[in-house]
């Protein structure tokens, strides 16, 4: 799903885009003295920016002086920059006003004029509100880039989801009754703001509570709810899973025999496809072009690389959810992808496509493979990752819009790009582990008519769902602009994982049906 470009109804003007800024967790943290040294750069830049606006204020402050000076003698032509005429200069000295005192060389010989000395002080204190502006976003720039504040924010964040989980499940009426009145609330304020409306702000309202209230959500449908129950919540992060894996006890045999359980795979061959792949970006734009091209619906990319070492190294592109009901990637099948048990994640209808389109491109165990996947595409990816081990050598995924972080990946690198707003990403109940092999750029839509940040593609002034891919190569593109030093060994792991030639691009197509070819175990 992607926003559609609209234009600004009657204004003649191309309309104003969304921007995202991106905040980096995990990847590897600085060393101590690294951590002192950015915070003292940072924060010599803040407080430079801060003597620049006092001296800006300093500056808009005199203009305030010259015209109280002016006010002062309102028919002195000095201070209103008019010069004197010879007749008026001949009439001072006929008056005796014109001798070798300090007023005659003040009035006479000194012109003031004051509509441009007060323009030049305006000027110089915006160029001094500018460079404050530059330099303060420099400091946040080095902040976001280095992660400072990653270890404290993202235990602040565990540390609220786990009271948001408790509230829910010890007193699930408040908890509801408190999301229905945010949401509400939200969608007021924003649509009022935008001047239409639009329900996507009870999401953007929200996103700070939805990992704790799916939390305590998923608590209270696995029966933990008692004191012992509470108190392992807040030890856990997997509350979801587990509540994942009880719902697909049941959805799993009902899906299977109302839509059937037959799995055929195929080779396909679509008019239009995708590009090589040689950066984490390439990754998303395919995983993008996927859909734009249509070639989503139930059907993956796998693509061969000779790598320069004279090993054969794979890319596996996996888009998302397509809606279809005989399609693997249906709406259902996150249900089994979600659970903490392993054969019920392999047992969905999308995992086992994508290792069976895997098996028949030839991938064999020690090939090195990495795989990238938006919204369900990711949760597969994460899956393979975990529980096809000894049949695929996955050594990085790229999840965007993916709710994996109980996945247990393992030694696999991951990089997630997500959206705070986005629901989506928030539906494991928990915050993606910290770790040097597990990157994490989370984004944060700006207000609309904000210029913060990186553009969004194919956007409006309109707020729009955030899951979208265009948010997504956003948040990516923005995090790219901090020259993050972790950021940077993703982006050189995933580069050696493939690192070689394209020899091919391969499409492969899934159906779901009572009759049929199935996968082989």
């Amino acid at each position: 799903m992607s926003g559609p470009a609209m234009s600004a109804s009657g204004s003649g003007q191309a309309p104003a885009q969304a921007h995202v800024q991106s905040r980096i967790y995990g990847g590897g943290t600085p060393t101590t003295v690294d951590l002192d040294r950015f915070s003292a750069a940072a924060s010599t830049l803040n407080g430079a920016a801060t003597a620049l606006s006092r001296l800006s204020a300093e500056w808009r402050a005199a203009t305030i002086r010259l015209q109280q000076l002016k006010t002062r003698a309102p028919f002195c032509p000095r201070l209103g920059g008019t010069p004197l005429s010879p007749t008026a200069g001949v009439g001072l000295a006929s008056a005796g006003l014109t001798g070798a005192g300090p007023f005659a060389a003040t009035v006479v010989h000194v012109s003031l004029d004051y509509p441009r000395v007060s323009a030049q002080i305006i000027a110089r204190a915006d160029e001094a509100d500018r460079l404050a502006e530059r330099l303060t976003s420099l400091a946040d720039q080095i902040i976001r880039a280095y992660s400072l504040y990653s270890q404290a924010e993202h235990a602040a964040a565990r540390i609220l989801g786990e009271t948001l989980q408790t509230v829910a499940v010890a007193k699930p009426e408040w908890a509801a009754a408190g999301l229905a009145l945010l949401a509400s609330g939200s969608v007021v304020a924003g649509s009022a703001k935008e001047g239409r409306f639009n329900p996507i702000y009870a999401i953007t309202g929200t996103w700070w509570a939805q990992e704790g209230l799916l939390a305590g959500l998923g608590a209270r449908m696995t029966g933990k709810t008692g004191r012992m129950g509470i108190l392992k919540g807040v030890l856990a992060t997997d509350e979801v899973n587990d509540a994942a894996g009880r719902i697909s006890g049941v959805s799993a045999p009902a899906n299977n025999l109302l839509f059937g359980d037959r799995l055929e795979v195929r080779e396909i061959h679509p008019a239009k496809g995708i590009g090589g792949t040689a950066t984490i970006a390439d990754t998303l734009t395919n995983v993008h072009d996927m859909r734009l091209n249509k070639v989503d619906y139930g059907s993956i990319a796998i693509q061969q690389y000779r790598r320069e070492d004279g090993k054969t190294a794979w890319m596996v592109t996996v888009p998302g959810t397509d809606g279809h009901l005989d399609s693997p990637f249906s709406w259902q099948t996150n249900v089994e992808l979600m659970s903490s048990d392993a054969r019920q994640r392999m047992a969905a209808d999308s995992a086992r496509m994508v290792d069976e389109a895997m098996r028949q491109a030839g991938i064999r165990p020690n090939d090195p493979v990495a795989i990238v996947g938006h919204s369900q595409g990711g949760i597969v990816a994460a899956v393979i990752a975990s529980d096809r081990k000894q049949r695929y050598n996955v050594q990085h995924i790229v999840t965007a819009g993916s709710p994996v972080a109980n996945h247990p990946v393992g030694g696999t690198w991951v990089t997630s790009v997500e959206m705070n707003d986005e629901l989506v990403s928030n539906l494991d109940g928990s915050r993606n582990p910290v770790s040097p092999g597990w990157l994490t750029v989370r984004g944060t839509s700006q207000p609309m008519g904000s210029a913060a940040g990186t553009a969004v593609e194919n956007t409006d002034g309109r707020k729009f769902i955030t899951h979208d891919m265009n948010y997504m190569k956003a948040a990516w593109k923005d995090a790219q602009s901090l020259g993050s030093p972790a950021l940077k060994s993703h982006e050189e792991h995933f580069g050696r994982t493939i690192n070689g030639t394209l020899v091919s691009t391969r499409y492969y197509r899934g159906r779901i049906s009572r009759t049929g070819p199935d996968s082989p175990p």
